[in-house]
């Protein structure tokens, strides 16, 4: 007789929506189309491109359907949705929706580390580094001029000299 996982198909299968059920309203929002979910006292606020949706609950009861995802938790308060972030600059994290979000520098900081090792996952991806372009064309950065010696060659150099 073959032993049946059952957890296995419990992680398999995400939800796909989060119920929301307030004393006017009750919805049920698709969790990819959440930018930004918010803690603000004992409301909840949930912000998609679309609608903002309010209720009384807690940020930690949504945080575990959320596992999985694209999503990141900067500060205790806060959860945003790195799929629908258009860039971040100036301590403030802008959506493709035109939502923009404030954090502190410390928070910016670790947003901007999720981000990028978000970004790294899905290639191609250019890591752009400054250039001078007196020297040469864009394609070769070190034409009409000498290649500058890096660490690694100059130790190699040392080595083979005192042999």
């Amino acid at each position: 007789m073959q032993k049946y996982d059952y957890q296995k198909n419990r992680r398999k299968a995400l939800p796909e929506y989060i119920s929301v059920i307030s004393a006017n309203k009750c919805a049920k929002i698709k969790i990819d189309d959440i930018e930004v979910i918010e803690q603000d006292g004992r409301k909840v606020h949930l912000i998609t491109a679309a609608k903002d949706y309010s209720f009384y609950g807690s940020i930690n009861t949504i945080a575990g359907s959320l596992a999985e995802r694209a999503f990141y938790r900067p500060i205790k308060r806060l959860i945003i949705n790195l799929d629908h972030i258009s860039d971040i600059s100036n301590y403030s994290v802008n959506f493709s929706s035109g939502q923009t979000v404030a954090l502190g520098k410390n928070a910016l900081l670790s947003t901007k580390r999720a981000y990028k090792r978000y970004l790294l996952r899905y290639p191609p991806y250019t890591i752009w580094e400054p250039m001078d372009l007196a020297g040469g064309s864009v394609s070769e950065p070190y034409a009409g001029e000498e290649k500058p010696e890096t660490e690694l060659e100059k130790d190699e150099d040392k080595n083979s000299k005192k042999v």
